[in-house]
């Protein structure tokens, strides 16, 4: 028997399989397309397998070229990296904001990549409406020279600010010589609430985006910055040669060329993850917020188990959640990724033969 390894992430499958002596499990613990990857990928990157044998093309000019079709952005407002990790180091170090702010329960990688010296304020979301972004305490906090930062939609709570919303806080922003950087590794889920369109107006909005979660390629590491060119300069002059690599570069041309895909994922999303809610919403204990992500934030209360003691009792059978207590949630919280329907059913059942 093992014991609960730390989570500061989903997905550690390896490592989870090894402390529970496990030989298989269902990951709910990171949120991935439960399409998988669009078809014909897997063949297209052996096709393209001999591109290993060559440095990639530094910049990535093709998957750039992609993007700027996909979304009509000019290419000099944007940048290719190794994942959106990649883009948050180089932003904070090319930026140099005055100040950091941050609105948690939010990814923890933002302050994981603080520079040495950089102030964090830090502006909680509402837990009464869902973990919004406190938009009024926001517009009380921000001052010149800040730079503020979030997940939208959020992550861990899969609620998703408006477009709206989001230009009234970058109109805010811009007035008081701040800038505005919503990650939007999620945003492909619920892409009518997106802002990466309007990065072409003005400099005081920058998005970043990942093609992991949507796509299903984690593995391969590939996002991108859409900024004002200046911001693109100055985080591209710190990248590393060659960051992200030649089959990385091939699968996003491929996987953003694919017709098709994004409505075949919004339909299968959304139902699977009705029937998660309601599944989850029936069983004693168990509340999932409302998302428009691919994933539910559930509340625990009486008579559920604490996080820990629910992460520990699934894993143990071979299923895997995310117990956010690295999100500042303690133990009241766990996050479910989307799965199947099958594996979703699979869930419910193992939650509902759970005893106490």
């Amino acid at each position: 028997m093992g014991s609960r390894p730390p989570q500061d992430h989903g997905g550690n499958r390896r490592e989870a399989l090894a402390a529970w002596g496990l030989d298989r499990l269902l990951d709910f613990s990171a949120s991935i397309n439960p399409l998988g990857q669009p078809a014909g990928l897997r063949d297209d990157l052996v096709a393209g397998w001999d591109d290993t044998l060559h440095y990639p093309d530094r910049g990535a000019p093709g998957f750039v070229a992609a993007v700027s079709r996909a979304w009509a952005l000019p290419v000099e407002r944007l940048l290719a990296g190794n994942g959106s990790a990649e883009l948050f180091d180089l932003v904070l170090r090319g930026l140099a904001p005055r100040r950091l702010v941050l609105c948690p329960p939010d990814f923890g990688l933002y302050e994981g990549l603080v520079p040495a010296g950089l102030p964090v304020v830090r502006v909680p979301r509402a837990e009464a409406e869902g973990f919004a972004v406190d938009r009024a305490a926001l517009a009380e906090t921000i001052a010149e020279g800040d730079l503020v930062l979030f997940s939208n939609p959020a992550n861990p709570a899969g609620c998703a600010a408006s477009r709206r919303d989001l230009r009234a806080l970058r109109t805010c922003c811009e007035e008081r010589g701040a800038i505005l950087a919503v990650d939007e590794a999620f945003a492909d889920f619920c892409p009518a609430e997106s802002v990466l369109s309007e990065v072409s107006f003005g400099g005081g909005l920058l998005v970043f985006r990942s093609l992991t979660k949507f796509f299903g390629i984690p593995g391969l590491r590939l996002g991108f910055l859409a900024a004002a060119p200046a911001l693109v300069r100055r985080a591209a002059a710190l990248q590393v040669p060659w960051s992200v690599g030649a089959l990385a570069q091939r699968a996003g041309v491929f996987c953003l060329s694919q017709e098709g895909w994004a409505e075949r994922t919004l339909a299968c999303v959304a139902r699977a993850r009705e029937a998660l809610r309601c599944g989850l919403a029936a069983i004693p204990g168990f509340r999932p917020l409302p998302s428009q992500a691919n994933y539910l934030l559930v509340e625990l209360s009486r008579p559920a188990p604490s996080a820990a003691d629910l992460y520990e009792r699934l894993a143990r059978r071979g299923i895997l959640l995310r117990h956010c207590g690295s999100f500042g949630l303690g133990e009241r919280y766990v996050r479910v990724a989307v799965r199947t329907e099958e594996e979703n059913e699979a869930l419910l059942e193992a939650v509902r033969k759970l005893d106490g």
